[in-house]
């Protein structure tokens, strides 16, 4: 069944607020303000946080995961009370879930902290909340613009396929960071491992932060890969190349931002940045994936269009 206009626009707004709410969790953490309101739900006892900069941030993070987290359940209720597809329906709805671990995990955080196993929780959590409420939005709007378009997404091309574990790849690149990271370094922040400490080699967490700068090599490799792929084996699928070329250009500007850090020191709006792109590149790439899954779905469409791309030539 085809959605609504107003669901594809809560999906959209949801998807929005999501991704608005990774990143300013990231600008929190770089900026060192997860104290900026030392209790929890209100801040310092009040309504309203004192005009610092550390509970201004905090306590907006806060209301913006209220707002967002009352979208994703309303896409959640309107995706089952309209019968929408499955994967329309389901990815919100399961992203409930995971946004329950992050509301738990992000009182925590402020009451008492969390070692670092339950931090990489948190932020993996959030990053797979934004990863559900993009994949239904990008299924519902799609659908609607090409209604040929089958209501399942299949990894059975070999392009779909590499872009999916390219996505899996990245959150292992950027919740490991949590995890190698000493306490309060920006290290644990959402971003990809180009900045950080001097390398200690002499103790494990050195080599453990060795070892996430490799794959973070590795992985920029498959995202590079990903991209000459898409305008290779796509053709015909404009949406699909417009999309990998963006990831190319964030993951360009989050790979030159961390290399202005690492070699001139770092500033509040330079980790901004950094935060802020991390986070638009995790999306775009959700988008590339759940785009080539439902090519992949529908082998008969590519082939068509890519022959009359041919044609057209």
């Amino acid at each position: 069944m085809f959605t609504t206009g107003r669901h594809r626009s809560l999906l959209v707004v949801t998807s929005l607020l999501t991704y608005l709410l990774v990143t300013l969790g990231g600008i929190v953490c770089v900026t060192d303000s997860s104290q900026g309101c030392p209790d929890w739900p209100g801040c310092y006892g009040q309504l309203v946080p004192p005009l610092r900069l550390d509970s201004i941030l905090e306590y907006a993070h806060r209301l913006l995961a209220a707002l967002a987290s009352l979208a994703i359940i309303a896409s959640a209720l309107v995706g089952w009370k309209s019968r929408a597809i499955r994967w329309v329906r389901w990815p919100p709805t399961i992203a409930t879930g995971f946004l329950l671990v992050v509301i738990v995990l992000g009182a925590m955080v402020v009451l008492r902290g969390l070692e670092p196993g339950l931090a990489a929780l948190d932020l993996g959590s959030a990053l797979l909340v934004l990863a559900l409420v993009i994949t239904a939005t990008v299924v519902a709007v799609s659908r609607h613009k090409k209604p040929e378009l089958p209501d399942r997404l299949s990894f059975d091309s070999a392009f779909a396929r590499l872009a999916l574990w390219t996505l899996v790849a990245v959150l292992v690149v950027l919740i490991s960071g949590v995890l190698v990271a000493e306490s309060g370094s920006v290290v644990r922040c959402l971003g990809w491992p180009l900045y950080g400490v001097r390398l200690q080699l002499g103790d494990a967490r050195g080599w453990f932060q060795l070892a996430r700068r490799l794959l973070g090599g590795l992985v920029g490799f498959l995202v590079i890969v990903v991209l000459v792929q898409a305008w290779r084996t796509q053709p015909g699928q404009g949406p699909i190349r417009r999309i990998a070329t963006v990831v190319g250009v964030l993951f360009l500007i989050e790979t030159i931002a961390g290399a202005i850090i690492l070699a001139l020191g770092a500033s509040v709006l330079l980790y901004v940045i950094y935060a802020a792109f991390a986070a638009a590149f995790w999306s775009f790439l959700v988008v590339l994936v759940v785009l080539g899954g439902l090519v992949s779905a529908s082998p008969a469409l590519s082939c068509v269009e890519g022959s009359a791309e041919r044609l057209a030539g």
